[in-house]
């Protein structure tokens, strides 16, 4: 493997041509301007953004730089002012025998499975793997309510490749508590309460899809996006999408995984002649849950996200209708 090409995010590619298929990339002084915007913005943070909430949205959405991800990551989620504030407890977390931590096999039994692709985890028990393990024990640790659950393995490998290990964990902190609140659970009540607004929102903007999904069986949204909300797309979609889908969900929340679901859906079966080539449960299940690269280039989804408006009287109506029953 390791005499393959890697793309640019450092992902294996037997084949030279995947290497920037549906990836548009930003020319050098493109990327120059960006990365000196970003670092002025980094550098007085705290008052940028209460000044300029709007603008940092803006150029999340354009992209973060791949260079200043970990930092901008850590920023936009508040994850910094909890490693601050809790010096010393990751290594403490860490440092517990491993008799101590009933997750550790489980742990252990996802390692290889997550991103061999990539290189830095291409080895087990080399420095990616063993980092993995670490932050998972850690976390199952640290919140022993929820303890391990197998989507947080791509989360924390994704967060790992922008980020050291300490910082990636109080990153995987910040996610669970407050931006996907309730999805790791044993009952998962938290993914099984959006499943239930996304299946209303869509019936909302999208009436035709829902209703061709519910023709043929689909009319669970858990059915095929229980894996994309709580992966966060990670396994999902192409890299250059997924990066920049994070870009946009540590600024804008959960509403983003919403959008994504629904542009995918929109991409995928928004025409009668898309609807009608698949027309089945197993072609549709299968088509979502990993769709085609050529639906998905890389501007054009992009564009057909950020043109989706979904107003947030409408969710907040939805979630209400939802308590209510």
């Amino acid at each position: 493997m390791e005499d393959m090409p890697t793309d640019r995010f450092g992902f294996y590619r037997p084949n030279k041509d995947d290497l920037y298929r549906g990836i548009s990339v930003p020319n050098v002084d493109q990327i120059r301007k960006r990365e000196s915007k970003w670092r002025k913005m980094l550098d007085t943070w705290n008052s940028y953004m209460k000044a300029n909430h709007k603008k940092v949205k803006e150029r999340c959405r354009k992209g973060i730089p791949q260079s200043l991800r970990g930092i901008a990551y850590q920023h936009l989620t508040g994850s910094r002012e909890r490693l601050v504030e809790n010096p010393n407890l990751y290594q403490q977390l860490v440092s517990t025998d491993d008799a101590d931590c009933p997750w550790l096999e489980s742990i252990d039994k996802d390692l290889h499975r997550t991103f061999p692709q990539h290189f830095l985890f291409r080895t087990s028990k080399g420095q990616g793997q063993s980092e993995l393990r670490d932050v998972l024990k850690a976390y199952s640790l640290y919140d022993t309510n929820i303890g391990f659950c197998q989507p947080m393995a791509p989360i924390v490998a994704t967060l790992l490749m922008h980020m050291p290990d300490e910082q990636a964990f109080w990153c995987l902190v910040v996610i669970c508590q407050k931006y996907l609140i309730g999805y790791y659970s044993p009952g998962l009540e938290g993914i099984k309460s959006d499943s239930k607004l996304f299946g209303r929102l869509l019936k909302l903007y999208f009436p035709q899809i829902s209703k061709h999904l519910i023709k043929n069986g689909a009319d669970d949204p858990l059915l095929y996006m229980c894996e994309w909300f709580t992966c966060i797309y990670c396994r999902s979609l192409p890299w250059n999408i997924v990066l920049r889908i994070l870009d946009m969900f540590f600024c804008e929340g959960v509403k983003v995984l919403f959008k994504v679901g629904f542009t995918i859906l929109n991409i995928a079966l928004g025409s009668p002649q898309k609807r009608e080539r698949c027309s089945d449960l197993l072609n549709i299940i299968t088509t979502l849950k990993s769709p085609p690269e050529a639906l998905l280039q890389e501007d054009i989804f992009f564009l057909e996200l950020n043109q989706l408006k979904i107003k947030d009287g409408d969710f907040v109506r939805e979630h209400l209708a939802i308590a209510l029953h």
